[in-house]
């Protein structure tokens, strides 16, 4: 009898355990305009604070500039792959990674984000994709990383405050 006693009140505590997390979850899910990230809308890139600079900065420049009342080219565009699969997987494991961060490791955080090499791969590979006309053109073997190395030059390399300042 005992045994059923003790395990009821293990059971209980683990079911509230399990409505805490879930709340906590949904708490935290909506208080981050969760449901924002999966639009491609640049807004909800600057849901959070550290990203203040880097929003206005891409608000300034050519890419956010409407035309026929959409902008020339969202962050998501220009950071994320243009594949739909490959594109939603680098969105969870960014959200996922920033969450985790923002929750964990809050004194941990740098003062701007900087892009990471695979990021770095995408918006070389976006700036491709998008300016193909004339990067056909123009574009040197040295441009491309899988061709180029791991010098190979970028689009930002010269063209530093296209998007939002470089350093960020």
């Amino acid at each position: 009898m005992s045994d059923k006693k003790s395990l009821s009140t293990l059971y209980s505590i683990f079911v509230i355990f399990a409505v805490f997390i879930v709340a906590g979850g949904i708490y935290t899910f909506y208080n981050a305009q969760g449901f924002s990230y999966f639009s491609n809308d640049s807004k909800a890139c600057n849901n959070c604070h550290i990203m203040n600079e880097v929003y206005a900065d891409y608000m300034s420049g050519p890419h956010s500039k409407e035309i026929d009342g959409k902008p020339r080219a969202t962050c998501a565009e220009c950071h994320l792959p243009h594949d739909f699969i490959p594109k939603w997987i680098a969105k969870a494991q960014s959200g996922l990674s920033h969450a985790y961060a923002f929750t964990f490791k809050l004194e941990d955080l740098p003062t701007n984000l900087s892009a990471t090499p695979k990021s770095k791969e995408m918006i070389q590979q976006a700036c491709i994709n998008c300016h193909s006309d004339f990067s056909e053109n123009a574009i040197n073997a040295t441009a491309i990383p899988q061709h180029g190395g791991r010098d190979a030059l970028s689009c930002v390399s010269c063209h530093k405050d296209v998007g939002h300042r470089r350093s960020f």
